[in-house]
């Protein structure tokens, strides 16, 4: 099983908010998305479309969930717009099996979004980044419950996808808390 994810932000030795700013800022050719070769038309980038995106982001939230052993079972999914952002809290108390929690994003000008997941004082923050095709996961211990946000995107397009599922003990790969990123 590859279990994708992120690279903490604190592994960064560049201040968060400069990391923000460079993956978020609208305007610049630096932050356009590069169209790839199905996108284009007579030499013309497609312009981006919100049906499209919803498509991209169920296939990647597939594509992550196909190295998973048995059958993970639903727990929750939604999206959110870009521009809205994310904040949910997840109860996480289950019948003993680990959670999921997987993310990706689709969006017209933001390479990358923040993730940060929290529970109590633990908190992690990782980079996700947009158009991936496939989306990132983070496992979550049961028993506690946890918080998922991504900051709004003001001037940004796109959507958020995620899914919560519960998993085999046996199908946990890494690290068994991407909340305190197995540091303790």
């Amino acid at each position: 099983m590859r279990i994708r994810r992120g690279v903490p932000l604190a592994a960064f030795t560049v201040p968060a908010g400069l990391l923000l700013l460079s993956g978020c800022a609208g305007g610049g050719a630096a932050s356009e998305p590069s169209p790839s070769a199905s996108d284009m038309t007579s030499g013309e980038a497609r312009p981006w479309e919100p049906d499209d995106a919803l498509q991209r982001t169920e296939r990647a939230l597939r594509a992550a969930a196909e190295d998973d052993g048995r059958e993970a079972e639903f727990v929750d999914a939604d999206t959110a717009y870009v521009g809205s952002g994310l904040d949910k809290s997840f109860p996480a108390t289950g019948k003993g099996d680990p959670y999921r929690f997987e993310i990706t994003c689709d969006t017209d000008g933001a390479q990358e979004l923040t993730l940060t997941l929290s529970r109590g004082e633990e908190e992690q923050a990782y980079g996700v980044e947009c158009g991936d095709r496939e989306a990132d996961q983070y496992n979550i211990p049961p028993g506690r419950g946890f918080k998922a946000r991504v900051d709004p995107v003001k001037a940004g397009t796109g959507v958020i996808a995620w899914r919560l599922t519960t998993i085999d003990p046996g199908d946990v790969a890494g690290c068994e808390d991407d909340i305190d990123a197995c540091e303790g």
